[in-house]
């Protein structure tokens, strides 16, 4: 569908990518990923057409149809929710106010006005247009896509302008889904999402059929529906052809492997040094010297330069103070505005080192039951009751938004140091990233990563035996969720967190608490144990017709090409389902069943594209066009790759 030729584009001296070759397929489905700042973003601007390049073609087939999501898409919309989504069919919409028009204007005219017959071929032109597009189905398919991003009925005829950034964000993407592109390109979709959306979503974008560029730092989202990694670093693009969890452990595995040629071609060049160094000032030895300094010479030239690893942050939460066993405790805890009830009769314990994550629909009062928690909210009914040694830390949804523009990152700090902290801030903002005079920044200036960054760094001023956490990993890059990860899970104090990020949950609660229509809910086990249920639940309120959602932390796969154990295209399906298979287990297998279809028509096609390139290859006539014959042969090689990844997955399932 497009194809980028020998691209070239930088800012001012800053080169962010050149001579970069990209083929996108229909039904390619890519994660384009790299370090903050590597150009992704100004990549896909590139093959909309809205940037030029400096050097280098786009081409791009006829008739592709083109999507786009930007990062920030809140724009403002004086109309209703309905009716930004419609704005999809725009040109539809002018067809009927045409078709309309026409007839009021001859409901009223004469049989013998000379334009009657013009306006009733008009009229019927339209008509034919309108009934050829499907027009009664489109105010039906726009509601369902609404309903699906979490737009209920009601709000769907509400104005825009009534709701926040991230509700008019998901108007803008309904839009887009709705234009039904054949080429759709996703920067960072998962924002403002909350969970059944992001799996509406996910559950959309498996049944898309069109080619899928996404940029996105949430892992679990990037695994489900991206069978492909293009990564972006330090000017080139480098394909993987594998799902994003398969990219992380392969790109590790190339950095070894050249980490360790390198070190072998040291250990050559060093010895051939020693030998010129020894004898090469003798006579006798003077010709072998010289031979030795030119294959040294070759050697160095061998050598790979590796991209710096990006930094990373660096800390780790202040040892919590001792405590009892319960640190908090809500009895019947009941919250609301005016006549309703965001929270009704809550009970829950927060014990010594016990991880919680809130879970729940954007509006059901997850953050407002964490304030309940911390205490910030007066309730209307029931009793919060802490301990003398509870110590507890609260991290606001927005606190990277409530930091003072006006201030610099040290000033930020300063601000709610204690004493003994002072003298070591800009240490702790060192292990933050900010590095030299990079401390005095001000707010208003730093990206949203640096301001959540700085607003993490002052939650570490005071040791707490309970962290309250609300939406911590927003604006975080890859690196940067892990490393928070890696501190949660061995902080020993306790946590109690609202996330929208799967990894984060899969890795860190050890029990889980679901907010829905004012009741809180708690499920004893991990994210995983909860999801499970979540899908039992709904398949059994919709007679088990649900899908089920893959586990978030499936076991390391064993990589395995055709051969022995590896199923073929077209082989037999799964064996039904045994007498007493949960409905939680027959949506699995029901999941399983259409992934193994779907990667079964995938390997058919690729094939199917190999031997017709085999036999364009095979013709002779091919190598007087070097450049064509290249061409060629990377595009059979990648089909290559892809085709033996997908035989792994296939074996896996």
């Amino acid at each position: 569908m497009i194809q980028l030729q020998d691209l070239a584009y930088s800012i001012g001296e800053r080169v962010l990518f050149a001579g970069l070759d990209w083929v996108l397929a229909p039904g390619d489905r890519v994660a384009l990923v790299g370090p903050n700042g590597a150009g992704k973003t100004t990549l896909l601007r590139v093959m909309l057409g809205e940037l030029r390049p400096e050097s280098g073609a786009r081409v791009l087939a006829r008739g592709t149809r083109m999507g786009y999501l930007p990062q920030e898409a809140a724009e403002r919309y004086d109309g209703t929710v309905l009716e930004r989504a419609m704005e999809a069919h725009r040109h539809l919409l002018e067809m009927r106010e045409e078709l309309d028009a026409l007839h009021q204007r001859l409901s009223g005219i004469s049989p013998d006005d000379p334009h009657l017959e013009r306006l009733l071929e008009r009229a019927g032109e339209i008509q034919h247009l309108l009934e050829l597009h499907d027009e009664h189905a489109l105010e039906p398919e726009a509601r369902r896509v609404l309903s699906g991003l979490g737009f209920p009925r009601g709000d769907q005829d509400r104005p825009l302008a009534e709701f926040s950034g991230g509700w008019r964000m998901r108007a803008a993407l309904a839009a887009l889904l709705l234009t039904d592109p054949t080429l759709l390109f996703l920067d960072e979709p998962t924002n403002h999402l909350d969970l059944p959306a992001m799996e509406w979503i996910e559950d959309y974008l498996e049944d898309f059929h069109g080619g899928l560029v996404v940029v996105s730092h949430d892992r679990v989202f990037l695994d489900r529906v991206a069978s492909e990694v293009r990564e972006l670093d330090a000017g080139k693009l480098t394909g993987f052809a594998t799902t994003f969890t398969g990219y992380l452990e392969e790109r590790e595995l190339r950095r070894e492997r050249v980490e360790a040629q390198n070190e072998q071609l040291e250990k050559r060049i060093a010895s051939l040094s020693r030998f010129v160094e020894r004898f090469g000032a003798k006579n006798t030895k003077a010709s072998q010297a010289q031979s030795k300094r030119k294959l040294i010479e070759r050697l160095r030239a061998q050598r790979v330069v590796l991209p710096r690893r990006p930094k990373s942050i660096r800390f780790q939460f202040p040892e919590p103070p001792h405590a009892g066993r319960a640190l908090v405790r809500l009895r019947g805890l009941s919250f609301g505005y005016a006549a309703r009830d965001v929270i009704a009769g809550a009970d829950l314990e927060v014990e010594r080192g016990e991880k919680l994550a809130i879970v729940g629909a954007n509006g059901a009062g997850k953050t407002t039951l964490l304030r309940l928690v911390a205490g910030q909210l007066a309730p209307r009914a029931g009793t919060r009751e802490d301990y003398p040694h509870t110590r507890l830390a609260y991290f606001a949804q927005h606190a990277a938004e409530t930091l003072d523009g006006a201030h610099t990152a040290l000033e930020s700090l300063e601000d709610v140091a204690p004493p003994p902290w002072r003298p070591r801030l800009r240490s702790l903002l060192g292990t933050f990233l900010f590095s030299g005079d990079d401390v005095f920044k001000l707010v208003r200036v730093l990206s949203g990563g640096e301001r959540q960054r700085v607003a993490l760094a002052r939650i570490l001023m005071e040791p707490a035996n309970l962290l309250l956490l609300d939406e911590p990993t927003h604006h975080l890059d890859l690196a940067g969720k892990e490393v928070l990860e890696d501190a949660l899970d061995q902080y020993p104090g306790a946590v109690v967190v609202v996330t929208h990020d799967r990894s984060l949950m899969a890795r860190l609660a050890t029990r889980v608490v679901e907010v829905s229509d004012g009741r809180v809910t708690l499920y004893p086990g991990g994210y995983d144990d909860y999801e499970a249920a979540r899908l039992a639940r709904a398949a059994a309120e919709r007679g088990g017709g649900a899908p089920a959602k893959p586990a978030l932390r499936p076991a390391r796969p064993t990589p395995r090409t055709a051969g022995a154990g590896a199923p073929t295209p077209g082989a037999a399906r799964p064996a039904p389902a045994a007498r007493g298979e949960s409905r939680a287990e027959r949506a699995g297998r029901q999941k399983r069943e259409r992934e193994l279809q779907r990667i079964e028509k995938d390997i058919e096609t690729r094939e199917g594209k190999m031997r017709e390139l085999e036999t364009r290859l095979a013709d002779p006539d091919v190598y007087h066009d070097g450049a064509r014959a290249k061409e060629l042969i990377a595009g059979y090689e990648r089909l290559r790759a892809e085709v033996e990844s997908l035989w792994q997955r296939l074996a896996e399932l």
